[in-house]
């Protein structure tokens, strides 16, 4: 720092504190050059930390912004209304009861909502809104105008002291340097709070955590550039500008604070590399999470060292690492610490779990079954499943695809887990040797959650018809919110289950079959479910469903799946199998005809999704083509539809 800014701490009378950076000697005793260039220096770094406070204060005002809107948002008013026949509850009268505030609040959101959740520029962010696009885009912009905004764009050609004919050549560029450096610290806690599984972003916003993963990446990626820049900065000055050479680069080099500089900016390009995409597809997703998280602290750490006068940055994300960590651990034990069995015997007791394989020759899905004493969950929660028999290092989010029991019955899980390579691979390889056995084998299961937030607002049910569209096992995402949903009285409910082959039904028949069961009593009368088989040809569809073919054209294994299958795919009101026949439904139509249904009975509308990517994508474009916000404020309520789309991996 001495030679750096060439003070002579022997001469001073005082030191000059200045917060984040190194004191300053006072008065400056060094050549005029050298003086106005140090006043440039530590005016840039006062203004630098201005600007870190000021990021976090504009972070900090639109976190109150949200949370202030998600509690004071207008609502319908219900309170007075009497309803003396079904007919009062038609859409007209609802319509009435629709304040001015309230249509113009939602005819914005649905506005906003036609510009901002189609996707753009998939082959650089993938399959992200718009939305989560323009957030990305204010934050670099913000960062790119207060990095260049305060710098000092002058150059000073001073004399180096005692080397005659030598001169140092002192930029803005290390004053810039620091900012960027400086932004990359402040935004550190903001990346880990994005990252964090138990995230204090969710409790403010509402928004599940791994809608943050997006930003999350992101955000670390502008860090490992902003760490690029200030490394590159200073070897520059120290390299080329400063002289003589290659002393002072040496001697810069050799100091502490600038190896540990070093070491970061190596955890920080680790970081960055082994979270691409293609790279983790390398090295398998389990190393990309372990070696993210020591690598990541290791990081916070090494920035500690390098810089102490802002370790307040690192303190907090080290804070908040640890007590993401902390929580999931005491989540952990609350879940399953208690009485193994009955009375006797209090400790840790992980679930029994018995499974059960499908394969379809393109395909392996495992249906897993258990029960468990812990406190109920809300529809489309999931948990993350840890199988100590395979690992005791390795957790994955499900979602269970069943409801819990009301109490005093132990909630039942049951979970849909397409088996692809590692740990599912080998769960289902595991299931595969348990079916070979002549006894009941159970699997331990350690689960930790539940995690997410409730589709389904039971305090102010504002949604009153629902469409659940699902692809293959994303079903057990959607299977529980449709039937919740139908359960509390929503006035539409369509469950759209989209799968490559008829034997798929075979995941949750039992559910299936109940359902229609109450389907058939009456008790559900306002759901209805359509089951579309794209892959299965014509001719095997016609022979599944009852269809006129001989007998001799039918194999052994189609006649099976027949038997097998009869009951769920036997022809009933409500309840519809279509075979497509190599070709996937459109979302469009299913959006048209639910919409349709949905105006005719008045009421907010709802997707809840979960499935394959393109899914997402198809479902973002038709629901941003049917919002019409003029149609919103004038009270029709079916071109306000909302989506939830369920992406843990995103």
């Amino acid at each position: 720092m001495e030679r750096r800014h060439i003070q002579d701490h022997s001469s001073a009378t005082s030191l000059e504190k200045h917060w984040g950076y190194a004191d300053r000697v006072v008065p400056c005793t060094n050549d005029a050059g050298t003086c106005e260039y140090l006043d440039a220096v530590y005016w840039m770094m006062d203004v630098s930390m201005l600007y870190t406070f000021i990021l976090w204060a504009v972070i900090g005002g639109l976190l109150a912004l949200w949370v202030f809107l998600r509690f004071a948002k207008p609502s319908r008013k219900y309170v007075g209304q009497v309803f003396h026949s079904k007919q009062d509850l038609e859409a007209p009268a609802r319509r009435q009861l629709q304040g001015s505030v309230y249509r113009a609040y939602r005819a914005v959101v649905v506005g906003l909502r036609k510009l901002l959740l189609p996707e753009t520029l998939k082959s650089v962010f993938g399959n992200i809104s718009r939305l989560q696009v323009l957030i990305l885009a204010c934050i670099l912009a913000y960062l790119l105008i207060f990095s260049l905004v305060g710098i000092v764009y002058k150059t000073w050609v001073t004399p180096v002291k005692n080397t005659p004919g030598l001169y140092n050549t002192r930029t803005g560029l290390g004053g810039f340097a620091d900012r960027v450096g400086a932004f990359a610290y402040a935004l550190t806690p903001f990346t880990v709070l994005l990252g964090s599984r138990e995230s204090v972003l969710s409790l403010l916003t509402g928004v599940p955590y791994h809608h943050f993963n997006f930003l999350h990446r992101w955000t670390g990626r502008v860090i490992f550039i902003q760490s690029f820049l200030h490394t590159l900065g200073w070897t520059i000055i120290e390299g080329k500008l400063y002289q003589p050479q290659p002393s002072v680069y040496k001697e810069f080099i050799a100091q502490q604070y600038i190896i540990f500089g070093i070491v970061a900016m190596v955890f920080i390009t680790f970081l960055y590399i082994f979270s691409i995409k293609r790279v983790i597809q390398w090295t398998g997703y389990e190393f990309f999470r372990k070696a993210h998280y020591i690598v990541a602290a290791l990081y916070f750490a090494a920035c500690w060292g390098h810089w102490t006068k802002l370790a307040c940055w690192m303190i907090a994300s080290i804070g908040l690492f640890f007590i993401d960590r902390g929580c999931r651990l005491l989540r952990l034990g609350l879940i399953h610490t208690g009485y193994k069995s009955g009375n006797k015997g209090f400790g840790f007791r992980a679930a029994q779990s018995t499974l059960q394989v499908f394969e379809d020759g393109d395909s392996t899905v495992v249906r897993m079954d258990f029960e468990h004493n812990h406190d109920p969950w809300k529809p489309g929660h999931h948990f993350y499943l840890c199988f100590p028999e395979l690992t005791i290092w390795q957790s994955h989010p499900f979602t269970p695809s069943s409801l819990p029991a009301p109490h005093p019955a132990l909630p039942h899980h049951t979970y849909i887990i397409r088996a692809e390579k590692g740990e599912t691979k080998r769960l289902a390889d595991l299931a595969k040797s348990a079916e070979l056995s002549t006894t009941q084998k159970t699997t331990p299961v350690i689960l930790t959650g539940p995690y997410g937030t409730s589709i389904l607002n039971e305090d102010n049910n504002e949604i009153d018809n629902l469409l659940c569209i699902a692809g293959g096992t994303g079903v057990s995402f959607t299977l529980p919110i449709a039937t919740a949903a139908a359960l509390a009285g929503a006035k539409t409910v369509d469950l759209v289950w989209i799968i490559r082959k008829t034997e798929n039904i075979e995941w949750i028949q039992p559910e299936l079959l109940d359902l229609k069961a109450r389907m058939r009593d009456g008790s559900l009368p306002n759901l209805s479910i359509k089951i579309f088989v794209s892959r299965d040809p014509e001719s095997a569809a016609a022979k599944l469903n009852g269809g006129r073919k001989n007998e001799k054209d039918i194999d052994v294994c189609e006649c099976s799946v027949t038997s097998r299958l009869a009951d769920v795919l036997a022809a009933q009101e409500g309840f519809e199998v279509v075979w497509l026949e190599d070709h996937h439904p459109d979302v469009h139509e299913c959006l048209r005809d639910f919409a349709e249904r949905a105006s005719a009975v008045g009421g907010r509308c709802q997707v809840a999704a979960s499935g394959p990517r393109g899914l997402g994508t198809d479902l973002r474009a038709a629901i941003a083509e049917k919002s019409e916000a003029g149609r919103v404020w004038r009270g029709d309520e079916s071109y306000d539809i909302d989506l939830y789309w369920d992406d843990r991996m995103g």
